[in-house]
């Protein structure tokens, strides 16, 4: 068996090959993604299962936070990600002056990297891009992160 570990690893390094590929929104790879999209991808290529299963909400980012697969964590914790884990983040309207922590339904989300860094697709910047949490306003807007390896891990293993 792999260790999770590994399997981490070599979901950060599919992660960074699709660095700087376009953002399209509802895509999902391979050439073009949302950020959904791409957080989709890079978990059903490695486990062969669809992360928005089960989730609910109206858009798939909310749908990977509410899906039955992952373990998730509310808050903005930053000394308990993994490198592998989804941060999932909420997405500031017009309407709103201040992210919250307990909003119930994040808006953006990508795969954090180790070190401070994460991927995620940026409809701002159309593209895939890394972006770090020494940037104050990423840690004001996480408001949570879901551990899929590990709940995989226990799967396979059992």
């Amino acid at each position: 068996m792999i260790k999770a570990n590994t399997i981490r690893d070599e979901i950060c390094e599919l992660a960074l090959m699709q660095y700087n590929k376009k953002y399209v929104h509802g895509s999902m790879g391979p050439d073009t993604f949302d950020c959904a999209g791409l957080v989709w991808y890079i978990y059903y290529y490695f486990y062969h299962e669809n992360i928005f299963y089960k989730g609910y909400g109206k858009s798939t980012t909310t749908m990977i936070m509410t899906s039955k697969y992952g373990i998730i964590t509310l808050g903005n914790d930053l000394s308990i990600l993994n490198n592998g884990d989804i941060v999932l983040f909420h997405r500031q309207s017009l309407k709103d002056n201040i992210p919250k922590i307990d909003n119930k339904y994040p808006g953006h989300c990508g795969i954090y990297l180790g070190d401070n860094y994460f991927i995620h697709a940026s409809g701002t910047e159309k593209r895939v891009l890394v972006s770090s949490f020494n940037n104050e306003y990423w840690v004001k807007k996480l408001v949570a992160s879901k551990d899929i390896v590990s709940d995989f891990e226990k799967k396979i293993s059992v």
